[in-house]
């Protein structure tokens, strides 16, 4: 039997965990361009049908990576699991934390008009802004000659 790069070996420990084969591929380190033609001729070798069938009927207590709860009801949790889960590919790992962020993160211009309206009135409401309104003089009592 052929030995398996660590390219190889990371597209099987995918495939064996039911990840579909482009985005083993890209998991794996194959570029994301060609990753459906790189898993598509893995898939076709010998070596990595028989390690993928081997690593799939392996017992589930030996190097197979385990999440820390048995299910999920939200998704976003699974997700942050996947990115701190230190036996995963690194490349799966920054994969779930790219489709975490926009929901931790808005995009920068995705503020609508309105919104930036009132951010900015505000700003100049709090007198951080040039045109912003002067505060109004301090008015004392002065006495005559008491």
């Amino acid at each position: 039997m052929t030995k398996l790069t660590d390219k190889q070996q990371a597209f099987v420990a995918n495939k064996a965990a039911g990840v579909a084969n482009r985005e083993a591929a890209i998991a794996a380190g194959y570029a994301e361009g060609s990753a459906d033609v790189s898993a598509h001729r893995l898939m076709q070798k010998p070596a990595i049908k028989a390690a993928i069938s081997a690593a799939r009927t392996a017992t589930p207590g030996s190097d197979a990576p385990t999440m820390p709860k048995a299910s999920y009801s939200d998704p976003l949790d699974f997700l942050k699991d996947v990115m701190n889960h230190p036996q995963l590919p690194i490349a799966m790992r920054a994969d779930a934390a790219f489709k975490i962020l926009p929901y931790q993160h808005a995009r920068i211009g995705e503020v609508g008009k309105k919104q930036t309206k009132k951010d900015n009135a505000a700003v100049i409401a709090r007198g951080r802004h040039k045109f912003a309104t002067k505060a109004p003089p301090q008015l004392t009592v002065v006495r005559n000659g008491d």
